[in-house]
């Protein structure tokens, strides 16, 4: 995505009227009526986005599961969040652009809408709707303070995926159990999925 595009944002005052919180929230109802409500989003210049902390980038967050085993990757130089190179990460996603198909024009489709797309790109996968099973917010970085992120996972029967992007950087799938043994070498927001993984494939189990 260019860096000057137009990407989809909320107030910042919104989140701390839900009740922020720092890390993983798996009270995700709480805040889907944040990123669920056309009234509440607004569109801004991404350069601006990146350095404004009055507002946060509404990020879809992916892990994609085969049986026991997540898929990992590096974020490469080719990616455009320069903050996050070399780190490991088991989250595919990104910004929601004001190119993408009637964004929350009259539902929340449009939500999902951007995040498949994202996966398109990414990993080459197609992905039906899954649901939202918790939500990010690390404002303990200067990348995470202006950003918040909705964990999603998707189930693949097989490992056939690969990066499409400079950004993805040797694509594998590994146990989770050996991931989280290494979570310093990950993103945050890859360590508070990894810290709640249990949690969260069995919030996913349950929809």
């Amino acid at each position: 995505m260019a860096a000057d595009e137009n990407v989809l944002c909320f107030e910042r005052k919104l989140l701390d009227a839900a009740g922020v919180f720092q890390g993983l929230s798996l009270d995700i109802e709480r805040y889907l009526k944040i990123f669920t409500s056309p009234a509440n989003l607004t569109y801004r210049p991404r350069k601006e986005a990146e350095l404004d902390k009055r507002y946060k980038q509404l990020i879809p967050y992916v892990l994609i599961v085969n049986g026991d085993r997540v898929l990992r990757y590096r974020r490469g130089s080719g990616g455009e969040e320069t903050r996050l190179h070399g780190l490991y990460s088991v989250g595919i996603g990104g910004h929601i652009s004001d190119t993408d198909h009637e964004l929350f024009s009259t539902s929340p489709a449009g939500y999902y809408d951007g995040m498949r797309r994202e996966l398109k790109e990414e990993i080459d996968l197609d992905a039906g709707q899954t649901p939202a099973l918790a939500a990010i917010n690390d404002d303990s970085t200067e990348v995470g303070a202006v950003h918040f992120g909705v964990v999603h996972i998707v189930r693949v029967q097989n490992e056939d995926v690969a990066g499409r992007r400079k950004g993805i950087v040797a694509p594998e799938f590994i146990p989770v159990s050996t991931a989280v043994k290494n979570a310093e070498s990950y993103e945050s927001w890859s360590r508070f999925c990894l810290e709640n993984f249990g949690v969260l494939i069995s919030r996913l189990g349950a929809h």
